[in-house]
Order: structure tokens, then C-alpha cells, then sequence
């Protein structure tokens, strides 16, 4: 009887503790909540995230998606501020009200006030509707009187005439304590997932099959009479309609947060996620209608679209300048890059993606500016016009991810490239410091499908990029108080020279010299020159400058110690950590070299240098040299670095990780002069 009692009061405890996830049922142990037990750092927890997609019957339109979510959300401190502000995507691409819908909007904010709950509603004057491109909006809002240690919570529905889902995400960059998912599903309609293949974070999803039934009422119209006498009748059936649904159920709890790495250009591409692709309908009476597809008939669909191939046949808006342009110029890579510079010079990118034109060409070319298919469909019909072969390059940027199915949401980018007997040239116009080839790093992700003019398409690898590179000669003239002079000259190439252009485009000369003194200890530096920094259709840019360097060595005793490589010498392995989820990624092959000409001071003689030495990791991916040669009053070093390949798989992290702290370590070693 003792054990049944304490049986019971265990229970009673269990349920009397239970969380409860009704919305507005926020407790005081949740307010009471100082941070994260599984991941103190976090500065935010979501603790409970609930989302239904569900197909409702409507007997005007049939079938529409909807989609109910609630999300409450732990802001510990200020650094969580930004959880406090949300946005909904929706799809509306004739501005009216057939497109989707956002409707039932309310959230709180609650605060722990003297031991009570108080709570602040969302102010409807909080929430705005904006455009983010021609076909999709979103509303936006931000919840009211945010704190440390308050809880947000809000919910909303979204109705959808569109047969599609949106992605489910099963990880935030802050970690989730419980996420529920529910998706069901009309034996009609037939959805491939999806899930992302890169996530290391694999959510447990159920699929079960249901019954449902779904009552159909019938409006009919019977005239009896004649004449004035004749009237007509309404008479309403209902009839049962009977079928399965496939329901897709989770219910996950602790979820990691999604954490980045240094040397992740992008960490939504490791996010897990479920795509959602409408693939086929069987009507009631056995009837199909396939929509997912093979690759050809999906670039097919895609070009044959008004808003992209239908784009690159306008004319009569740009031919009088690109004759006038082209007057007299017959070299193609001269009449290529004339072009190209044009584009990117006559009409400014406003920042939204899209594989489809927003404004249309012609509008983009005189209003002088457009989205990125506006632009890029203009280049590819000028170069057309101009007799070059060009076509349009479907791309998925890296916040989109990789598109490894045939499907027509795969793309949110175009660029263009020009086929030529041996090679291949990428453009991209959106990008006033973009280079052929060398394209920015939000467009260099894994692949992109090339359209070309008669619907034929193939892959083209876009991670084949031109080296960047950096040779810097030394000139060092160590003094006997141990302060050094000396003039630098370096030389960059392809994105590294796209890079340069981009960062100093703003700065002033004095600015520009603040930014080359930082962090190289107590220099001054003048006489700084440059050339072709303006000059776009350069891919080269050299600059040079004078400098004096205080305390540049030390000394012990008769015996001066100094790093042959003065502030170029990197000191610090930035890859500590012990394994990686992620690989290391390099947005362009690399390769940096150093010449370095060291005059021992008059009255020292040379006691020991590094010994030279050459290294290669995994195979030749990457090399590392560091040699020396010597003579009486000089020695001259020659160190190189390289790599290869933009990425780095985790199976080879510790082999990286060792020879990247060899090379830095080689980098620290002294050079040992010893007084005469």
C-alpha cells in the first residue's frame, strides 16, 4: 500500500512539473531561467517550436496548405536581442489576394515582475508587410519590451493556394529544448523529401497512414412551374468523401545549436532541413500528373519561361550602345570584357537573387538598375548580340543550398558564361569587382547547370577558379638598435586583387596607411604607391611602400634574435580545436609567397638560420617551402605556401591542423646574429 502511495505521488509530481506548451502557458521556472544547461553559451534557447502543415478542403478552390506554427523563445541577455525580431516569408506573385496569406499573428513577451507574470502584447503598429522581391514578401515584426531573462512567444497561420511546402528546419543557431512537426498529406498528392545530406544533425521522423473523411456538400437547383407561377428550388447534399493521408510526425528534444567553424564561408549549408518537392498527383479516378522531373526538362521549363529565356530575345533597348561600344574593336577578349564592364557599370544590383528577371531587361537597362537575372540575362543577350557565344548558367548560392534533385526551386541565381573552343568563361555582372572567372563567393557553390540557346543543358563545375595569389618581396636592413627598414612590394592576382579593390574601395590615403600598420607592431609607413587599382580590366594589382619598423628583434647578451619575415610572420594556429564537424572551406585556390632580402647589420655575423625546409599536405593538396641562402652581409629566404583545393574534408582535419601549425611554427623560428 506504502508503494502504490509512492507510486502515486511520484506521478502526481511528474504532472504536476510537466511542461505545458499551450500557447501563453509560459511558466516562472522558464522565466526563472538564467541560461542553458546543455550549452551555457547560448544567449537564446528556443524552448518550444510546434509546426502543422495540413491540406483543408475548400469546395470552391479544392485543396489549400496550411500551415499553423508556434514558437516560444528564451532571450537570456542583450546577445539574444535579435530573436526578438521575425519575419514570415510569403508567396505572392500577382499582388493580390489569390497569392498566399498570413493570418492569426498574436505573440507576448513575458516578464518576471516581483514573482508574477506579466505579459506585453505585439502591437499591431510592430508588424510590417515589405516586398522583397516580385514574387515574394514577408511581414516582419518585433516583439515589445525586450529583456535579459524574458520569454517571446507568438503563432500564426498561413494559408496557401500553391500545392508546396515550405522547408522544415530542425536546427537554429541556438539550441531547441523541444520541436514538434507534423505533415499530412492527401493520398493525391505526392511529395519527394529531401533531407539535407551535409546536416550532422539527423532528426527521427514517423510516417503513419490515416483515415480521413471529409464532408462534401452539393448545391443543385430544381424550376417547377411555369410562368408566373414557375419557382425555383435550392436543394443541398452532403455526401461523405473517404481517404488516406500519410502523416509524417516528430517530436525531437535537445536539439544542438547549429554552431559555425572558422573556415565555414556559409553554415546554412550544414543545417538540417527537410525540401519539400511536389512530385506527382493521382486524381480520384486513377488520372497522373508528374512534376518532378530529370535535369534537362527542368532547365527546359526554366528557359522556355518568359522571365528568362523570353528575356534574352528582347531587343531594341541597348544595341546603339554596344556599337557604338564595339566600334573598331575586333579582338574578342578585348569586345568580352568591354561588354562586360558595361553591364557592370550601367546597371547597379539591388541586392535581391532571383533565376528569374524582376523588372524584365529592358526596364532594369533604363531604370539602371535590377535583381541578379536582370542584369545577368542582359549581359548574356549583349555578348549574344555582339556574336559571342554565351549562355546562362543556373546557379544555387550557398545560403540556398546544393541542388542535388531535379527540381525548379533548385536555382536563386544566374550567371552567365562564355563558351569558347578551348575554355570557358564565367561572368557575373552583379559584382562591380567580379573578374572573368573570378566570381563572388556567394555564386561558388559546388555546380551550376549551363542553358543553352536550343534547351540543351550540362553541369559546369564552378569551384574551379583561378588562383589567387600574393607575392611580396622584403626588403629588411636590421640596425643595431634593433629597429628595421626596408621598402615592401607586393603583387596580387584574381580575387585576391577582387578582395583588395572591394575593401579599400572607401578609404582614404590616410585610412589606407592606418589599415596597412595595423597589427605589425610600431611602424611607420610611407611612400605607399599603387597601380591598375582602378583599372577593372586588370586582374594584377602592385603596391609598394617604405617602412620603419621599432623593436623589430631582441637581444640577449652579444646575440640578436629576429624573425626572418618581420610582421608577416604569422604566430597563431587558428585550428585549436580538437575534431571538426564541418570541413575547412577556401573560397579560391591560394598561394602566397614571400622573397625576403635581410642585411645583417655592420659589426654582427650570421650564427644560425632556420633550416630550410619542404613540406607537402595530403598528397600535394596543399605545399609549404621554406629555403635560405647566405652570404657574407645577406641572407635571402624564399618562402612559399599553397593550396590547391577550396576544401578540406574532416577526415583529413588533424593531418591540416599539423601541417598548418608546422608551417606557422617554421614561420616563428629566429634567425640568431652574433656580435663580431
Amino acid at each position: 500500500m506504502k508503494l502504490l502511495f509512492n507510486l502515486l505521488f511520484i506521478l502526481s509530481l511528474q504532472v504536476c512539473f510537466a511542461q505545458d506548451y499551450r500557447f501563453g502557458k509560459v511558466s516562472e521556472e522558464e522565466l526563472k531561467e538564467t541560461n542553458n544547461a546543455k550549452d551555457p553559451d547560448a544567449h537564446a534557447t528556443i524552448l518550444y517550436l510546434n509546426e502543422e502543415v495540413k491540406f483543408n478542403y475548400d469546395k470552391e478552390i479544392g485543396f489549400v496548405v496550411v500551415t499553423e506554427v508556434q514558437k516560444r523563445i528564451k532571450i537570456y541577455d542583450k546577445e539574444g536581442v535579435d530573436w526578438a525580431t521575425q519575419s514570415i516569408p510569403f508567396y505572392d506573385p500577382d499582388n493580390n489576394s489569390k497569392g498566399e496569406q498570413v493570418n492569426g499573428l498574436k505573440g507576448y513577451t513575458y516578464t518576471l515582475v516581483n514573482g508574477k507574470i506579466k505579459d506585453e502584447k505585439l502591437d499591431r503598429d510592430n508588424i510590417f508587410e515589405e516586398a522583397t522581391n516580385k514574387y515574394w514578401k514577408q511581414i516582419k515584426f518585433t516583439m515589445p519590451n525586450i529583456s535579459d531573462g524574458c520569454i517571446v512567444e507568438f503563432q500564426y497561420r498561413k494559408e496557401s493556394p500553391y500545392l508546396s511546402i515550405d522547408d522544415q528546419v530542425y536546427q537554429y543557431d541556438i539550441p531547441v529544448k523541444k520541436l514538434e512537426t507534423k505533415v499530412s498529406i492527401p493520398e493525391y498528392f505526392y511529395f519527394n523529401q529531401h533531407l539535407n545530406p551535409k546536416a550532422t544533425y539527423v532528426p527521427i521522423v514517423k510516417q503513419n497512414k490515416v483515415n480521413r473523411i471529409e464532408n462534401v456538400t452539393s448545391k443543385s437547383r430544381v424550376t417547377e412551374g411555369a410562368g408566373f407561377t414557375q419557382v425555383t428550388k435550392s436543394s443541398f447534399d452532403t455526401s461523405q468523401w473517404e481517404f488516406n493521408e500519410t502523416v509524417y510526425q516528430a517530436s525531437l528534444v535537445d536539439i544542438p545549436a547549429l554552431k559555425t567553424e572558422v573556415f565555414v564561408d556559409n553554415i546554412d549549408v550544414y543545417r538540417s532541413k527537410v525540401d519539400w518537392e511536389y512530385a506527382m498527383y493521382k486524381g480520384p479516378n486513377g488520372d497522373i500528373k508528374k512534376y518532378s522531373t530529370d535535369w534537362e526538362s527542368v532547365t527546359k521549363t526554366i528557359y522556355d519561361h518568359e522571365d528568362f529565356g523570353g528575356q534574352l530575345s528582347k531587343s531594341g533597348y541597348f544595341e546603339d550602345d554596344i556599337d557604338a561600344l564595339l566600334a573598331d574593336v575586333k579582338n574578342q577578349t578585348d569586345r568580352i570584357n568591354l561588354i562586360y564592364n558595361f553591364v557592370k557599370s550601367k546597371v547597379a544590383w539591388n541586392e535581391y537573387y532571383g533565376d528569374y528577371a524582376e523588372k524584365g531587361v529592358r526596364k532594369a537597362y533604363k531604370d539602371g538598375m535590377g535583381n541578379v537575372a536582370d542584369i545577368n540575362l542582359m549581359l548574356t543577350a549583349m555578348l549574344r548580340y555582339a556574336g559571342i557565344s554565351a549562355n546562362p548558367v543556373l546557379v544555387s548560392t550557398k545560403s540556398h543550398g546544393i541542388p542535388l534533385f531535379p527540381t525548379r526551386n533548385g536555382f536563386n541565381y544566374v550567371i552567365t558564361a562564355v563558351e569558347l573552343q578551348d575554355k570557358l568563361i564565367l561572368l557575373d555582372a552583379t559584382y562591380k569587382y567580379a573578374m572573368p572567372n573570378v566570381l563572388p563567393s556567394r555564386a561558388l557553390n559546388w555546380q551550376g547547370r549551363i542553358v543553352r540557346e536550343h534547351g540543351s543543358s550540362a553541369w559546369v563545375n564552378l569551384m574551379n577558379q583561378l588562383k589567387a595569389e600574393e607575392l611580396c618581396t622584403l626588403q629588411v636592413k636590421l640596425k643595431t638598435d634593433l629597429s628595421a627598414e626596408g621598402r615592401v612590394m607586393v603583387r596580387l592576382t584574381n580575387a585576391n586583387v577582387m578582395n583588395f579593390r572591394s575593401m579599400y574601395e572607401s578609404m582614404g590615403d590616410d585610412e589606407r596607411l592606418r589599415d596597412l600598420e595595423l597589427n605589425k607592431g610600431e611602424i611607420e609607413i610611407s611612400n605607399y604607391i599603387i597601380k591598375d587599382e582602378d583599372d577593372l580590366n586588370k586582374s594584377i594589382i602592385q603596391y609598394s611602400y617604405e617602412y620603419n619598423l621599432e623593436s623589430a628583434a631582441e637581444q640577449i647578451g652579444d646575440q640578436i634574435y629576429v624573425s626572418p619575415m618581420l610582421f608577416f610572420t604569422e604566430t597563431e594556429n587558428v585550428f585549436k580545436q580538437e575534431e571538426r564537424l564541418f570541413p575547412i572551406e577556401f573560397k579560391h585556390p591560394k598561394k602566397y609567397s614571400y622573397n625576403i632580402a635581410f642585411m645583417i647589420p655592420e659589426g654582427y655575423k650570421l650564427e644560425t638560420v632556420p633550416e630550410s625546409v619542404k613540406v607537402q599536405f595530403n598528397g600535394g593538396q596543399g605545399d609549404f617551402s621554406y629555403l635560405s641562402t647566405n652570404n657574407e652581409n645577406m641572407v635571402v629566404f624564399k618562402v612559399n605556401y599553397s593550396f590547391n583545393n577550396t576544401f578540406v574534408l574532416t577526415n583529413d582535419y588533424e593531418q591540416f591542423k599539423s601541417f598548418f601549425g608546422m608551417m606557422i611554427n617554421k614561420e616563428s623560428e629566429k634567425m640568431v646574429l652574433t656580435k663580431i
